[in-house]
């Protein structure tokens, strides 16, 4: 019995996925508007106690053949049935109404030249209600019917936050979405206090009263806009909705949903991304746009997500040429897709080299004639370069001084630095080889005979960026847990790729050469914090339903994360979020011959005199205290 009930409701499904034909629908509707005209007559036939149950005299026809003509006018029979909206039920009335108009005029003229009606008055009327009221009532089963078809059994039940027009909106969608994901079960409102209990009979409750016993998969759905509203004005409710284990979706902005797709399929899952959103960035554009328009800009690293970015936020000032280059084959040809799919318009070329390859990147340079260059690649896992100092030293300080070389060979008018806030202060070898690749840029800015502006950008860390710990406890989470942190009291500064890499282009184009950019990044995050927000938004319970771990602190890694040296302090620039650090770097000729001997070290493939040649170059690198931080430099 069961499996003949699937094959009915399959067979229905593959049937519902056609449209059925306008003709079909205009007979139907045909069919209905002559039952409410036998309907009609009947009903006053009964009043002058002269009742027939079927009518088919001349002023029936009359009657049917006005509305019929309506159809045709109106087109009423147009619309796709399982699609009835407001729009269809009006223009239902439409025909209705037009139909009783005429019929009414016609019983005047009749009644005035032959003295009798096609139809009482009263009669019209009575025919108008029974009329649009099966016409209505067809498309409302029919639509209803096929939600039923083609619901989705696995839907969760879901509040919307917010009770303004914009909420309302949503939730009256996804209710009428025949593919819906969701049951809307009721509103949450903002405030402490609720004006009215009801929207579409749906209760509305404060954060207050949401229930605290609820099923796997219970979630609440909140407009991107009121999100950002609420990350700004009130970022507790967000978290005080989290602590009570809800799954929470987001919707896009308007402009951004696809009309092809039902509203349920543009519900996505809210991220920590969304949570750590600040103000909106004010770019300045104009500036920023005489910087990079109808330039070549070499992009390093552009396979990663640094620079990936980086090449996406360019492409709105219209670049001549935009070269990609990085040694990842796989991840740089996806990057070629992305560009070819999404923006056919852009000009640009893919270049696989190494950065360490001076005589590749003297190619590239000759080939292209870069006007600007954003060099992100580099090495940045910090335990794999505390294994692999060597790599680190030739990659983030040798590929820097390659390009900074190259660039004031060639000209490049800007040269951009994507550096770390983990180069100040070292505690590890990825740390100090940045710290070290920032004192050769500035270096390079106080030659004189240079045409380059060499620019260094300094930030933390960056959410969802390739290595970064959310995807690391993303997969933890998927596969049950536990989640792995290395310390209860670890911090880090946070902001999304999207954040930084507009700050890195303003950054870019204001430098007038030998400043390091420090972007405003917020408070620290916990990373104790952050792991449990994860837990949260992927609707578990922290430490209940899945087991937070504590690893011990890495090589080379430390409890806190720097953006300013000790004797470093900032100055303001025009943009709120852009600071200049005022650099106290002493560039005597023992710090330069240093530079030198820090070059040969690394091309003899010598590192523990690299290492050595560090310490002295940057003597604020301080080994990490823990007691698995101890270096070992090994001649690899």
């Amino acid at each position: 019995m069961r499996s003949l009930k699937a094959l009915f409701i399959k067979y229905i499904r593959k049937l519902s996925r056609n449209y059925v034909p306008r003709w079909i629908i205009f007979l139907i509707d045909c069919l209905i508007v002559l039952s409410a005209a036998q309907a009609s007559f009947f009903l006053v036939g009964s009043i002058s106690k002269k009742p027939e149950l079927i009518n088919l005299s001349q002023e029936f026809w009359i009657l049917f053949g006005v509305q019929v003509f309506y159809f045709l006018a109106f087109k009423s029979f147009s619309g796709i049935v399982r699609y009835t909206s407001f729009k269809d039920a009006f223009r239902q009335l439409q025909t209705t109404l037009a139909t009783v108009a005429t019929v009414l005029i016609f019983n005047q003229v009749l009644f005035y030249y032959l003295g009798r009606k096609i139809i009482y008055d009263a009669g019209v009327i009575i025919y108008g209600f029974i009329a649009f009221s099966l016409l209505y009532f067809f498309r409302i089963i029919v639509k209803r019917a096929y939600q039923i078809v083609q619901s989705n059994t696995n839907s969760s039940k879901a509040f919307i936050l917010g009770t303004d027009l914009t909420d309302v909106a949503i939730a009256e969608g996804i209710i009428s979405d025949p593919k819906k994901k969701f049951d809307i079960i009721g509103f949450i409102s903002e405030s402490k206090t609720v004006k009215k209990n009801k929207i579409f009979t749906l209760p509305i409750i404060t954060v207050d009263q949401i229930p605290l016993k609820r099923t796997k998969g219970d979630s609440i759905i909140v407009s991107s806009e009121k999100l950002a509203k609420i990350n700004r004005n009130n970022p507790e409710l967000i978290q005080e909705l989290l602590e009570f284990n809800y799954k929470i979706y987001k919707l896009p902005e308007i402009q951004d949903w696809d009309d092809s797709q039902s509203l349920s399929s543009e519900v996505k899952k809210v991220n920590l991304e969304d949570l750590l959103q600040r103000n909106p960035i004010k770019l300045s554009k104009n500036k920023i746009r005489k910087t990079y328009e109808s330039r070549t800009i070499l992009v390093t690293g552009a396979a990663g997500s640094i620079g990936s970015d980086i090449v996406n936020q360019l492409i709105p000032f219209e670049p001549e040429l935009i070269v990609l280059l990085d040694q990842a084959e796989t991840p740089l040809h996806s990057v070629s897709l992305y560009l070819d799919n999404n923006h056919p318009e852009v000009a640009y070329e893919k270049v696989i080299a190494d950065v360490t390859n001076l005589n590749r990147l003297s190619h590239v340079f000759e080939s292209f004639q870069p006007d600007v260059v954003f060099h992100g690649a580099a090495y940045k896992h910090v335990p794999m370069m505390e294994a692999n100092p060597i790599e680190a030293f030739s990659v983030n300080y040798m590929g820097t001084k390659n390009l900074v070389d190259l660039s004031q060979k060639f000209n490049v008018k800007r040269f951009v630095f994507v550096s770390t806030d983990k180069a100040v202060n070292p505690t590890n070898i990825m740390g100090a080889s940045k710290r070290s690749a920032e004192i050769y840029v500035q270096a390079a800015s106080r030659n004189h005979l240079s045409n380059t502006n060499f620019i260094t950008t300094r930030f933390g860390n960056v959410l969802g960026s390739n290595g970064s710990v959310i995807p690391y406890f993303k997969e933890q989470i998927e596969n049950g847990g536990p989640v792995t942190v290395t310390h209860k009291d670890i911090t880090r500064y946070f902001m999304t790729i999207d954040e930084a890499c507009q700050l890195v282009l303003e950054a870019g184009a204001m430098g007038k050469g030998g400043e390091i950019y420090v972007f405003d990044m917020g408070k620290p995050v916990k990373i104790m914090h952050l792991a449990e927000q994860m837990i949260r938004l992927s609707g578990f319970i922290p430490h209940q339903d899945i087991e937070i771990k504590f690893s011990g602190l890495r090589p080379g890694e430390k409890l806190y994360e720097e953006l300013l040296a000790d004797q470093e302090n900032t100055l303001p620039t025009h943009h709120e979020k852009i600071l200049i650090a005022k650099n106290s770097y002493q560039f005597s000729k023992d710090n330069y011959e240093l530079l030198d001997l820090m070059t040969e070290s690394i091309q003899n493939c010598d590192v523990k005199k690299a290492f050595q040649t560090m310490q002295l170059l940057v003597p604020e690198y301080k080994q990490a205290d823990n007691d698995d931080n101890q270096v070992k430099i090994k001649v690899v």
